[in-house]
């Protein structure tokens, strides 16, 4: 679809209006300082967290061969492009501080966009990083067992990583872009040793192990793509599934494909979430109607390339039958295959690379998240406070008490064995339902604006748009009804309470527009 022939006065005029329905001119914009190398890093190192290393092998054992593993993957890759694709004509089009705050206040009601701040503050962005946090510490127990327990050092990476970014902008994309190089790297080493070293038969010693190929007797290639299973939810060792897991890992011999299919890219899509923060740093980023639409491409990109790598890795070095059985089983395939190919020095080399790897998400969050409530305070006069100086580097208040409620989350579920699953279950239905919220409102503003802006233009309109939105619609299902069948109701309740409040609070706060 072709855009509308402005002149540079229309232009110039045009933006400047729809800039200042949420900037009031007491108020300077922050400095743009990110490059795009720094937008691209800040997107990978926000998807590329711990999934990576767990779900391949949990996905394997819902799809019934290697055909439908890569399609799986390339598929949430697709989706997730689709929604980076909405999201950069948001960021070029609109010029709000916030991302989403700034989106959805514009396309329903300021309401709607104090409620997606306050549900950011108290439940998605802490709960985001503190699940983070504790994965980390789960493995920096290994690479330093003896010394402090899973939520000190959980504790001790949220208040270092907040004290680098508190330091400034510069220093915290610096710690992001070495966090993310180093990420990518460990685990293309990962990738290339699986590769370098060949698949591994492992010999059949009568107690359910089976050979890489998938065979107790075969050696055969590993990389064997009809290799396929009868069942996605088959148990060769006969071990019960982990607390929580039965639900979401054991479709009978009678369910579909597609059922299979589905439920699959449940876990998928949980692995690509993150791109859409670059939205909080559109302010900040250089040449943005260039450099938005670039980082999210190749971000996203780079990603779903990550991805299948270590998909294809894992196949060819422990053979797809095995590693659907350890996912089965909800056991890490990763190590598996690292300790296989690097000896016993192997699960410690891959602690360290989850922890630089959770480190890296950590930090892109800690930097991202601030922005949004520092938006928010800067509309509402009742919340200056939080703002700081509000000079485009105030956002300092807000990341300290961001890191409060982080910490209190740490607090509450570090000891507890369930914690990181009530934490992300506690998280998806509102996280998915706002970004749908938002990648709709892209639709909305269309329709108000009638088209007259010189931003980027989703292709296919609004087909991409609507086929997102369901996506989201999804996820939003299945993690409600993941929450009712693991009887999660105490932290449904809890944080369901808080989002009532915050609607509550949306009522009785006055904007700035309001009080004059």
């Amino acid at each position: 679809m072709s855009r509308p022939n402005l002149n540079p006065m229309e232009s110039k005029t045009l933006n400047s209006a729809i800039d200042n329905s949420s900037r009031p001119a007491t108020h300077s914009a922050p400095r743009r300082v990110l490059t795009l190398f720094d937008c691209v890093c800040i997107i990978v190192g926000t998807i590329i967290g711990a999934g990576i290393f767990k779900m391949p092998a949990i996905v394997a054992a819902n799809v019934p061969n290697v055909y439908w593993l890569v399609a799986v993957w390339v598929f949430g890759g697709i989706i997730a492009l689709i929604g980076a694709l909405c999201f950069a004509e948001l960021t070029t089009t609109y010029p709000d501080r916030g991302g989403d705050y700034g989106y959805l206040k514009r396309a329903y009601h300021r309401r709607i966009g104090f409620a997606f701040s306050w549900v950011a503050f108290w439940v998605v962005r802490p709960t985001s990083i503190a699940l983070m946090a504790m994965i980390f510490g789960e493995f920096a127990t290994v690479v330093f067992p003896d010394t402090w327990p899973l939520f000190g050092f959980a504790i001790f990476s949220v208040v270092v990583l907040s004290l680098t970014n508190l330091v400034g902008v510069r220093f915290g994309k610096f710690a992001q872009n070495l966090l993310t190089v180093a990420k990518v790297a460990g685990i293309l080493v990962v990738v290339v040793s699986a590769f370098a070293f060949g698949p591994n038969t492992v010999p059949n010693t009568g107690d359910g192990a089976v050979s890489a190929a998938g065979s107790s007797t075969s050696e055969t290639s590993a990389l064997d793509l009809n290799a396929g299973r009868p069942s996605p939810a088959s148990n060769q060792s006969g071990e019960p599934a982990p607390s929580g897991a039965e639900s979401i890992l054991t479709p009978g011999p009678s369910d579909s494909t597609w059922e299979w299919f589905w439920l699959s890219m449940v876990f998928v899509m949980f692995t690509f979430g993150g791109w859409n923060d670059i939205a909080f740093v559109a302010s900040e980023t250089r040449e943005p109607k260039k450099n938005l639409l670039r980082s999210l491409v190749i971000g996203t990109g780079v990603v779903l390339l990550v991805y299948l790598l270590v998909n294809l890795a894992l196949v060819f070095g422990l053979g797809f039958e095995r590693m659907a059985d350890l996912g089965g089983r909800w056991e890490n395939a990763t190590s598996v295959l690292v300790e296989q190919n690097m000896g016993s020095y192997g699960s410690y080399l891959l602690s360290i690379l989850v922890c630089v790897s959770c480190l890296g998400a950590i930090n892109a969050m800690i930097f991202t998240s601030p922005r949004i409530y520092w938006a928010t305070a800067i509309d509402y006069p009742g919340l200056h406070w939080v703002a700081g100086s509000i000079d485009g580097r105030g956002w300092w208040r807000a990341m300290l008490l961001q890191a409060i409620v982080t910490i209190a989350y740490i607090a509450t579920f570090g000891n507890d064995k369930n914690g990181v699953e009530n934490l992300t279950a506690a998280n998806a239905p509102y996280f998915w339902s706002f970004l749908g919220l938002t990648v709709v409102s892209l639709i909305v503003n269309r329709i108000r604006f009638k088209g007259k802006f010189d931003g980027y233009r989703v292709p296919f309109y609004p087909f991409l748009p609507l086929l997102f939105a369901g996506a989201c619609l999804f996820m939003v299902y299945r993690s409600w009804t993941y929450m009712i069948d693991q009887n999660l109701w105490t932290p449904t309740l809890v944080i369901g309470g808080w989002v009532v409040i915050g609607f509550v609070l949306s009522f009785i706060l006055k904007s700035e527009g309001e009080t004059r």
